[in-house]
């Protein structure tokens, strides 16, 4: 939800005529912010400071070169693997609709097939991206269970080794 409120945010800002011409200079605050925001959070806290300011920062790069067919709208690819990854694996699920909606509105497509390529590569991507976070999920889970067994299989030994069996 959260994620989203920075895409309808960001979507104001780009469709402001004074506003676009300072995307930049917000997207460089935002990365100090993510800075500062890293030293004064704990990690679990972070994610989500993270996330939004990722999401911001790639929504206000691409869209200041070129929105859709910007060179660099790859890194809407990259910023759904990485939601899935740190966040839950079902967030680029939504992510990715409203990111598809952003640049619809906010860029004037043309009929070329060659300017729907990234908007398009979006739906094909967004499994993928869900996929490899539930992967991750998973594995980190297992990663878990394990670590707790080899607490409690120390502690087994300790009290097998002190009579307390």
């Amino acid at each position: 939800m959260i994620l989203l409120l920075a895409v309808f945010l960001t979507f104001i800002w780009v469709t402001d005529s004074f506003l676009s011409n300072y995307s930049l200079q917000l997207t460089a605050f935002l990365l100090l912010t993510l800075l500062a925001a890293h030293h004064l959070h704990r990690p679990s806290q972070f994610r989500l400071v993270e996330s939004t300011v990722s999401t911001v920062c790639v929504l206000l790069i691409t869209s200041s070169t070129g929105g859709a067919v910007s060179p660099l709208f790859f890194l809407n690819i990259i910023l759904l693997f990485e939601l899935s990854l740190l966040l839950e694996p079902a967030v680029p699920l939504a992510l990715s609709i409203g990111l598809l909606i952003f640049y619809i509105f906010t860029h004037k497509l043309g009929s070329s097939p060659v300017q729907l390529v990234g908007l398009v590569s979006l739906p094909f991507m967004t499994p993928l991206a869900y996929l490899f976070g539930k992967i991750y999920k998973k594995e980190e889970n297992q990663k878990k269970e394990i670590r707790n067994l080899h607490i409690q299989l120390h502690k087994l030994k300790e009290d097998i080794l002190t009579g307390e069996w």
